[in-house]
């Protein structure tokens, strides 16, 4: 194929796009050296890329031809996956470099015989990590490749290939997972400097003095990126030594592994004597037999480890930046103190916050269990009890010096709260007085603070977020967690159109209502069975005969009472895009409206949730009825208060109702779609796209065991929704004011 030829069909590939001539033409000459079959392989690659992202796709085909040697054709479709995996966790610059070089990259993982990849472990090193440290900790591949912590999460490089053999680089990544944790279990990220800290620094460097944690304390060195990570070194000691009584076969096998980087790295900068290389070497290979484990205060407060002895320590070593400083790195990291500090008054914040509501509702609980006359062990009544710790204890004086701080000891906490007071504990010391009358007060007053603010005497819930993979045809893989899904409240609004729909429909709703009723549990007696509750003389006076004239008489001589059971639970969610303004969006809610009414009478559970958004990060459901919700007066208003909103990315609700429907324990499982038009959103999210990927979602469910269906009014339906959801799954209303009573007779007939 020559050279305009091969442009020409490189051009037909991304139509419409038009790009650059001169970028075409000098990627078609590095093709052009290559095998025509190896060619073919690689442009077939380019619908994939080229929307997600032009520079990208040119990068890859002057990658693949330097790689043709390499890489057989039949891998290019994995290479392909992992390099738009980069390319979307990290950005363009860590792609290329995932294409530069593919055979550390790529083709050595493959085999089996490089580095351990941090996603690949990561099922198996979390749960290790959570056994280990009793924390609720997780663990993530850092897309700058720095390992560092926020003391809630681990970040560590996407990929760990210092060592030739996997097992080694799967220890040290271990050891290093481990190390992090020490630093959060012992202290480091809490400390609170006081002002003779601020005040020698000042003296020393002439800075001002001033106040706040540790990240403020660091700032005032002259590089305080290098004195964090020297703080970090000067509590090493006292780190090391926990994990060496917590975990000394970890310890034991990671040495030599710390012995060979510091001896690669001695060798490597040629001098001896230095301060960190010999700190190092002192801390992780101690003398044979290693020094006693002494009694470990976790929190920094020993002569050991005192804030006042780091400036000399910073003035020794702070220059020292040649000899093991890169080993340092490699084990304690480039740590992240405002970010640590940020995540740890978050955490305090949520675990405050959850202590004092949980805590109201056990208090609450056990005021309504008990009557007030009724003693407990220690003679007083459990709900005086009590109130005095809320009111103060007048009569009890030994509550009077920190009303509330007994109260833990007099009741039983259920686990989650007591893991929450366990963090407390272990962050603060002891749960503050404070909280336990913040509870005690809630209590009294009968609010949760879990249900959020009022608001003009509402309690309006936080949003909820979750995230979901979406999938993309054109690689046949996830992209892994790419949507945002929030799950939020709809407002009730005071409408009267619940009782106008009513009074519109008030003949169809009688005449569907008494169908309904038809469908109802109903018990009824089967007769002539083998085995049953009672006799059946009629079956008995036919036996008997039968035996007087010489036959063999029936064994079906029993009745059955019959307790026939409808155990449906059925999800509708409801197009809530822009196009459904109007009178498309009326039909549906007074369709809503007449099932809710009739769907009352057959006992089915059922839900209702709207769904609308617009790009990948604010895919929105909007709840109108939980499952086991009753119908009342607020679900009609939330009724009256859908309306259109923004766009219709409809897998990442269909996932989120999915799941929500896999909690239930029902033998049939609904879940039925109500859509004006085929699924488009604002970020690329159109077309053959967003069909496959809503058509992945469906497919999903019915893996689960869900049964999915579709109501829709669109003309054009045909063409995409038997692909969708499968033939017979979805029925068409060619006139919106048949809605309401086709949605009824079809949800009847699904469910009869």
């Amino acid at each position: 194929m020559d050279l305009d030829a091969q442009k020409q069909a490189f051009y037909e590939l991304v139509s419409p796009s038009r790009p650059n001539d001169w970028e075409v033409e000098e990627v078609m000459e590095l093709l052009a050296g290559i095998p025509a079959d190896y060619r073919r392989a690689l442009l077939a690659h380019v619908p994939t890329i080229w929307p997600i992202s032009h520079s990208l796709c040119f990068s890859f085909l002057g990658e693949g031809v330097k790689g043709a040697s390499r890489c057989p054709p039949e891998l290019l479709s994995e290479w392909v996956r992992q390099i738009l995996s980069r390319y979307e966790e990290s950005g363009l610059r860590a792609a290329r470099d995932f294409m530069g070089d593919i055979d550390t990259n790529f083709l050595q993982p493959l085999h089996g015989n490089a580095g351990v990849a941090v996603d690949a472990i990561r099922g198996a090193m979390v749960p290790y990590l959570r056994g280990v440290s009793g924390l609720a900790l997780d663990l993530a591949a850092d897309g700058q490749g720095r390992l560092w912590t926020d003391t809630r999460t681990i970040f560590v490089p996407g990929r760990q290939r210092l060592f030739a053999e996997r097992v080694d680089n799967l220890l040290f990544l271990r050891f290093t997972v481990i190390l992090q944790w020490g630093y959060i279990a012992g202290g480091s990220f809490r400390r609170q400097p006081d002002g003779r800290d601020f005040a020698a620094l000042a003296a020393r460097y002439g800075t001002g003095a001033g106040e706040g944690a540790i990240d403020a304390y660091l700032s005032c060195f002259p590089d305080p990126a290098r004195a964090g990570q020297l703080l970090l070194l000067f509590e090493l000691p006292r780190v090391f030594d926990l994990i060496r009584r917590e975990l000394p076969g970890l310890v034991r096998a990671v040495q030599p592994l710390c012995q060979r980087l510091l001896a690669e790295d001695q060798g490597r900068c040629g001098r001896r004597g230095d301060q960190v290389h010999d700190l190092l070497r002192s801390i992780l290979l101690p003398p044979d037999p290693p020094p006693p484990v002494g009694d470990h205060r976790l929190q920094g407060d020993g002569e050991s480890g005192a804030l006042s002895r780091f400036p000399d320590f910073y003035d020794r070593l702070a220059d020292g930046r040649a000899g093991a400083d890169h080993v340092l790195t490699l084990l304690v990291g480039e740590p992240d103190f405002i970010a640590a500090r940020k995540r740890i008054e978050q955490t305090r914040a949520e675990d405050r916050e959850q202590f004092i509501s949980r805590l109201a509702g056990v208090l609450e609980q056990t005021r309504a269990q008990g009557p007030a006359g009724e003693k407990g062990p220690g003679g007083a009544g459990r709900a005086d009890s009590i109130v005095l710790t809320a009111q103060g204890g007048d009569r009890h004086g030994e509550q009077e010096e920190a009303p509330g701080l007994s109260l833990l000891a007099e009741i039983e906490l259920p686990p989650d709260l007591a893991a929450v007071r366990q963090r407390i504990e272990a962050d603060l010391g002891e749960v503050p007085a404070s909280y336990i009358q913040a509870a005690a007060g809630m209590a009294g007053q009968g609010r949760n603070l879990a249900s959020g603010p009022e608001t003009d005497g509402q309690i309006v819930p936080p949003a909820a977020s979750f995230v979901y993979d979406e999938w993309d045809y054109r690689r046949a893989g996830y992209r892994k967690d790419w949507c945002v899904l929030v799950e939020k409240e709809l407002p009730a609004v005071m409408t009267d159109f619940v009782p106008l729909t009513l009074h519109k429909y008030r003949g169809l709703k009688t005449r569907v209502r008494r169908q309904f009723e038809m469908l109802r549990t109903a018990h009824r007696f089967v007769k002539r069975r083998r085995y049953g509750d009672d006799i059946d003389f009629d079956a008995m006076v036919d036996a008997l005969g039968d035996r007087q004239a010489g036959f063999a008489p029936s064994d079906r001589l029993f009745i059955r009472l019959v307790r026939d059971h409808r155990d449906i639970a059925a999800l509708f969610l409801v197009d809530m895009s822009n196009s459904t303004e109007g009178w498309v969006g009326r039909m549906i809610k007074e369709a809503l409206v007449l099932l809710c009414e009739v769907m009352e009478v057959s006992g089915d559970r059922y839900g209702i949730y709207g769904f609308s958004g617009m790009r990948r990060s604010r895919c929105e459901l909007f709840h109108v009825k939980h499952l086991h919700e009753v119908y009342g007066e607020e679900v009609r208003q939330r009724i009256g208060a859908i309306g259109p909103r923004e766009y219709t990315r409809m897998g990442p609700p269909i996932r989120h109702l999915t799941r929500m429907l896999q909690g239930t324990d029902a033998r049939l499982r609904l879940l039925i779609t109500l859509s004006d038009g085929k699924p488009e959103d604002y970020d690329g999210y159109v077309d053959v796209y967003a069909i496959e990927d809503t058509r992945k979602a469906l497919v999903e469910a019915r893996g689960a065991g869900i049964h999915s269906f579709c109501i829709t009014v669109d003309q054009t339906a045909q063409d995409y929704l038997a692909h969708m959801y499968g033939r017979g799954n979805y029925i068409f209303v060619n006139k919106i004011e048949n809605l309401p009573r086709r949605m009824t007779e079809f949800y009847r007939l699904l469910t009869s």
